[in-house]
């Protein structure tokens, strides 16, 4: 992967990030529409909600699963993860590693648009290749010259391999002119040539522009692929294409007040019902 960028240890062990790592990771953001950042969260953090995650949603059975969280492709479910516990932290949803890059792709009153994860279940079949979003705009040469309005962080909760699978990725295509007659070529003839593979260790998250051209891969391995997701977008975006059937949000009973007073704009598309 073109854009890939390690967080140093002292960045990692001091929750502070030096101004030309946030430079350096905001250039190749900009320019690729992705970046992978190895060592970015704390490993033990990451331990801790993929034990959870295991516990509420992978343990359950899959016809129970189905009920209340959405098929996004064969063996593949979009859960809307409850932020509760070890996920209603703020090493996670207001890292100050991320918020700093965040705030330098999207200005700093940026909201959180949705929270969840993708769980891709043993012999799942490669997904549709998509955006995450419909253009904003009918003017393709509108859309790609906008800055970025919203960007999806992944934290895998499993180290992603090659039998795993992860996120195929086509670099640049937030920024390409005839990115979205690339797309529907590549949707008819599931054509993945081109694209990259991050391949994640537990700790590390990529980043993707909610205009590239992307799509989840097969699952050969025998354990599930689940993939936690944070969509930071700036202030007047909200996703009203995702989420027909489920929230895009959703906290556990009087887990909305623990959030510290200062964050709690983070979570301004359903601030108002927990007030």
């Amino acid at each position: 992967m073109k854009s890939t960028l390690r967080i140093t240890p002292q960045e990692l062990d001091e929750q502070t990030i030096l101004p030309a790592t946030i430079e350096t990771a905001s250039q190749m953001f900009r320019e690729h529409g992705a970046i992978w950042l190895q060592n970015a969260l704390p490993k033990e953090l990451v331990q801790r909600l993929q034990i959870e995650y295991q516990e509420k949603y992978i343990s359950q059975p899959p016809g129970q699963l189905l009920k209340k969280h959405a098929l996004v492709g064969d063996q593949r479910l979009m859960v809307t993860v409850t932020i509760e516990s070890a996920f209603n932290s703020i090493q996670l949803y207001a890292n100050p590693i991320l918020s700093s890059i965040l705030g330098s792709l999207l200005g700093h009153q940026y909201a959180i648009s949705s929270f969840g994860s993708v769980v891709a279940f043993p012999g799942a079949e490669s997904q549709a290749i998509h955006f995450d979003h419909p253009p904003l705009f009918e003017a393709e040469s509108d859309c790609v010259n906008l800055p970025p309005y919203a960007i999806t962080v992944v934290v895998p909760l499993v180290d992603l391999t090659p039998e795993t699978g992860s996120t195929a990725i086509w670099e640049g295509t937030h920024a390409s002119l005839g990115a979205r007659d690339s797309l529907r070529r590549r949707m008819e003839d599931q054509d993945w040539s081109g694209s990259v593979h991050p391949l994640p260790k537990m700790g590390d998250v990529y980043l993707m522009d909610y205009r590239v051209i992307h799509g989840g891969m097969a699952n050969e391995s025998d354990q599930p692929r689940p993939i936690l997701y944070m969509v930071y977008g700036r202030p007047w975006f909200r996703d009203a294409f995702n989420f027909a059937d489920q929230p895009p949000i959703q906290f556990g009973p009087g887990e909305f007040k623990k959030v510290p007073k200062r964050n709690r704009g983070l979570f301004a598309a359903c601030q108002s019902k927990h007030l």
